[in-house]
């Protein structure tokens, strides 16, 4: 019982320190659109975050998951540009939309793809937005196909 009591108090003085440790979370994805008055249902809710204490890109957990800044330079763009906001703004929802509609493809998660393909399009139609920071992380071809899903709503 004792033994139990400790690895409690470990992983609430353990998650403690990680929330201490991490400077403001951004509200991104599915919550943030909906917010944005987007009709797609998502239950998880995604956080970008500037962790220095780890180079992980990707904290994930079962209902929340975190982007890390400081584990990746893309990331790291958008979150200089969204600091001290609680929610990103359009024009960064579609950056990382963009980004992550590439990254899917390129593990072939078609379903996760088409979600980023749908999320890019609500803000394209509603906000008019365009790839401008991804360009720099994403190679050609990949910048092309992104630019087929703007062009495709703005005809």
């Amino acid at each position: 019982m004792l033994n139990n009591v400790k690895i409690v108090t470990s992983c609430c003085f353990l998650l403690y320190l990680y929330t201490m440790k991490t400077t403001k979370e951004i509200l991104i994805g599915g919550q943030a659109l909906r917010n944005l008055g987007s009709d797609r249902h998502t239950n998880d809710v995604d956080y970008l975050i500037n962790d220095i204490t780890t180079k992980e890109a990707f904290i994930t957990s079962e209902k929340v998951d975190f982007l890390n800044a400081n584990g990746n330079k893309f990331f790291a763009e958008i979150f200089k540009i969204e600091e001290g906001n609680t929610e990103a703004t359009p024009q960064s929802l579609f950056e990382l939309k963009a980004y992550a509609l590439v990254q899917h493809c390129q593990n072939m998660n078609w379903a996760k793809a088409d979600a980023c393909e749908y999320d890019m399009k609500f803000l394209v139609r509603n906000f008019g937005c365009s790839a401008k920071i991804v360009r720099k992380y994403v190679s050609a071809g990949e910048l092309s196909e992104i630019q087929k899903v703007v062009n495709s709503v703005r005809k």
